[in-house]
């Protein structure tokens, strides 16, 4: 019931704000599964409507009609801000677990935090008198631009690519904006999010610290260890160029990928997201390497039968604490060699780590 609210309205409502929906709206689920040609533009609103459609063909058949026994369709949850989420428990951030969803709801009908909505309130308190910003005001009540600008903020992106995520976004809500705007925009809402949000930006700006000591070192490549147990091994090499001036063609640039010089320089920003996603992969694997049950998996998101998302959450919310369990930052210093005194180590603030135990919407 959850999952055809959800398909419906989205996740932003309540678990049980869902279920509702889809208890009261019976009629309209079976009149969609008879026909759903003639009722095309009663489903065609719904937030993902493919989905939503095969939903109500799925409920009419296994519990309307009772002509199929057993429901055969998944149902998926996927991480809200799986990055943030992750620095945030390895800090022990209570303020960041909370937007993350990591701690349990105030109430059952307590909605999912929103951080990207946290970061535009934010940008709205910066911008209240500033005239420099009064231009971009209005497009801070779409969602779409704090979720632009903290996703990939997280990860270590960088302005230009924070920009243009912003740009795309927005261009998917029909809205276009001017260069000079994107720009105060990009600077006004990468500030809010560094300010609401502080300890998961200490944690991204020490992670270029370490490569950096890293690399001072003499080392040209980064390698390190998954809590499960993988290797990473993170090296970027620099591409040779050659400039050749033709006739009629003018430059052309002849590239040669198969150099082994280092570019240590990319390695250091590629190094922060490769760190934070692998985190994502070793939760999969803890929670999900001895599953018995159908599931398909990518990244931050699974898809079961909607008998197993109990206990798929179970696993997840173990397999998590198990992963940020102890301080992985201060392991990972240890394991590329970097002493405390070459890199001070990021304290871990108050959050009980137990508490994401009780969580409700780490996957939503």
């Amino acid at each position: 019931k959850a999952a055809i609210g959800a398909a419906f309205n989205g996740t932003g409502d309540s678990f049980n704000t869902r279920i509702r929906w889809t208890e009261d709206n019976q009629e309209l689920i079976k009149s969609i599964a008879d026909d759903p040609i003639s009722t095309r533009n009663e489903w065609s609103i719904a937030k993902n409507p493919w989905q939503f459609l095969q939903l109500c063909f799925e409920w009419s058949d296994v519990v309307v009609t009772q002509k199929e026994k057993f429901w055969k369709v998944p149902i998926g949850v996927d991480s809200t801000a799986s990055g943030f989420q992750l620095l945030s428990a390895m800090r022990r951030d209570p303020i960041g677990m909370k937007y993350a969803n990591l701690l349990k709801p105030e109430s059952e009908d307590s909605a999912p935090q929103d951080a990207y909505i946290r970061v535009l309130d934010a940008a709205a308190e910066l911008a209240n008198g500033d005239p420099e910003f009064d231009s971009v005001v209005p497009y801070l009540k779409h969602r779409s631009v704090g979720k632009g600008a903290l996703m990939l903020a997280i990860y270590g992106g960088s302005a230009s690519g924070i920009r243009d995520k912003i740009k795309e976004n927005l261009e998917g809500d029909q809205i276009q904006i001017e260069w000079n705007e994107l720009k105060q925009l990009q600077m006004l809402v990468s500030r809010a999010a560094k300010k609401v949000f502080p300890a998961a930006f200490q944690a991204l700006d020490w992670l270029k610290k370490l490569a950096k000591a890293h690399h001072a070192q003499g080392s040209t490549s980064i390698t390190w260890s998954t809590p499960t147990g993988d290797t990473i091994h993170c090296i970027k090499h620099a591409i040779e160029t050659e400039t050749i001036e033709t006739t009629y063609n003018g430059k052309v640039v002849i590239a040669d990928w198969n150099s082994r010089e280092p570019d240590l320089k990319k390695q250091v920003s590629s190094f922060v997201p490769a760190f934070v996603h692998c985190f994502d992969a070793a939760l999969l694997k803890e929670a999900f390497s001895d599953w018995q049950h159908p599931i398909a998996s990518i990244h931050d998101c699974i898809r079961v039968l909607p008998a197993d998302m109990d206990r798929a959450m179970d696993r997840i919310r173990d397999g998590f604490v198990s992963i940020v369990d102890g301080d992985p930052l201060a392991k990972l210093a240890d394991d590329l060699g970097v002493s405390d005194c070459e890199l001070k180590r990021l304290p871990q603030l108050d959050q009980d780590l137990t508490a994401v135990q009780e969580s409700r919407y780490m996957f939503n």
